[in-house]
């Protein structure tokens, strides 16, 4: 039952961490300038197709005269023209189409965008995670020194080992075993650490041992008082780690925080342990890889676009033909006239078209006789078409290349995590027998001291290698596009 509660306990770890990380992702989602800009873009993008499928305005023109011109008919006082162009046919749909891969290749760019910062909210959180845990588990290692100064504090008093003394001093190195065989963090992920100690003695604990105890501490083969300083020296430099390692976490906060688009002083939930995610691959990952990822899609798009294009450039070396209509406005004219003798005449040849308006139906076509212009175009779309084939099977190579990489990183850390398991357990093991040797005066501090910053060594490089694996594993997922959260069509 206890076992099956350590696992529940682990599992539901991993679970409270899962969801944390993820509502963070979401929150990046949603606010990241850069994603909300190439979102933006992309509405942009869609904007253009409307126009691109429609036809031009047609054209009116209005003229009138300022004396009015005699015709047979009237007077021509003006004219109005109406007059509307068609494209050769299919030209209106492979512009659209040509607008609409272009829309699909700007979203794809967004997707590209999201993923990416989705991918660098995951490497600041398990690099904060990173911090917390190394902060934690100094800390610790400070309770382990303090309790290892009540032995020397002791063995400084006793002028020998008594039967009393040994079980005080089996009790004081019981308590140090319980620190340095706990579990160390579990899991966790690494970032850099430490700078220079910096130490400061403080005799006051000197000063406030009995006379007698000193001098019966130095002849009779017990504590050094040196040890004491020694502890407080080891005590000052993982004091100055913490500090610094706490600092480190201000700015990676600050930096995550930006991130989601945020006040860099908000406070972020992390865990103090980070446990190994486990990286799925099967024989389909690749192709999954290559029907998802938004950067090959965003090729394929962008080609199909210049496909249209060339389309489109092909039938605007076709004629254009424009049909139209011209309404010409007359005025009656004088249908008597007077001759040289002073005699006035009748004309009654026109009567009936006296004063009438005409309509003119019009056809227009252009030559398109410039033939240069057009298959330069032409050609244009076919190298371009050509350039983002490139494109693909470089992006394709790439993503392959990187593929084959992750799987490898991956597989490197689990077995440098293995390795610095095995040997932090066989280190705990060591220490907690050298605690107990001390405390019975059969082994020297400066053994406790070595193998404890060998513990520490350790550690570090677990976390590391925790890190590298975890964000190895974020990378694998955003190779798969597993949280695309951009996905909205």
């Amino acid at each position: 039952m206890l076992f099956i509660l350590v696992i529940l306990i682990g599992n539901t770890n991993i679970y409270a961490q899962e969801d944390s990380l993820q509502n963070y992702m979401m929150a990046a989602a949603r606010n990241n300038q850069t994603v909300l800009a190439n979102y933006t873009a992309y509405l942009a993008a869609l904007q253009r197709i409307a126009p691109a499928g429609t036809l031009n305005d047609p054209e009116l023109s209005i003229g009138f005269f300022l004396k009015p011109m005699e015709q047979v008919n009237g007077k021509e006082v003006g004219t109005v023209s109406l007059m509307q162009m068609f494209p050769w046919l299919g030209t209106l749909k492979a512009a659209k189409s040509e607008m609409t891969w272009m829309a699909e290749a700007t979203y794809q760019n967004f997707r590209e965008s999201g993923l990416d910062v989705i991918y660098q909210v995951q490497v600041q959180w398990y690099q904060l995670a990173s911090a917390r845990a190394r902060i934690k588990y100094l800390k610790r290692n400070i309770e382990l020194l303090k309790s290892l100064e009540e032995v020397v504090l002791y063995k400084y008093k006793s002028p020998s080992l008594s039967g009393a003394g040994s079980s005080i001093n089996t009790s004081a190195s019981t308590k140090m075993d319980n620190i340095s065989s706990s579990p160390s963090s579990g899991g966790m992920s690494g970032m850099g650490s430490a700078g220079s100690n910096k130490f400061a003695p403080q005799p006051s604990s000197a000063a406030s041992m009995p006379s007698s105890g000193m001098s019966s501490g130095m002849n009779s083969g017990g504590g050094n008082m040196s040890d004491m300083l020694r502890l407080q020296i080891e005590e000052a430099g993982l004091q100055e780690q913490v500090e610094s390692l706490e600092s480190q976490y201000k700015l990676s906060e600050a930096t995550f925080n930006s991130l989601l688009h945020r006040d860099v002083k908000f406070k972020v939930v992390v865990p103090d342990t980070l446990v190994q995610k486990v990286l799925f691959t099967d024989a389909d990952s690749w192709k999954t890889v290559v029907a998802m990822n938004p950067m090959l899609a965003m090729w394929k798009a962008e080609g199909q676009s210049y496909v249209a294009k060339e389309e489109m450039s092909r039938k605007m070396g076709y004629p254009m033909i424009g049909v139209g209509v011209e309404y010409m406005i007359n005025k009656k004219k004088d249908e008597t006239t007077t001759s040289s003798d002073g005699m006035t005449t009748t004309a009654s040849s026109m009567n009936k078209m006296n004063g009438m308006n005409m309509v003119m139906p019009m056809i227009k076509f252009s030559l398109p006789i410039y033939r240069r212009k057009y298959k330069a175009t032409v050609q244009e779309a076919k190298l371009m078409k050509r350039s983002a084939d490139l494109n693909y099977g470089n992006t394709t190579d790439q993503l392959q290349i990187q593929y084959l990489s992750i799987i490898q990183r991956a597989e490197d850390a689990s077995r440098k995590i293995a390795l610095y398991e095995k040997q932090i357990r066989l280190s705990n093991t060591t220490l907690h027998l050298l605690l107990r040797e001390y405390a019975t005066s059969r082994a020297s501090l400066t053994d406790i001291l070595q193998f404890e910053r060998e513990l520490i060594d350790y550690e570090f490089k677990k976390f590391e290698m925790l890190s590298t694996y975890n964000i190895v594993s974020a990378e694998y997922d955003k190779l798969m596009s597993k949280n695309d959260f951009m996905n909205i069509k």
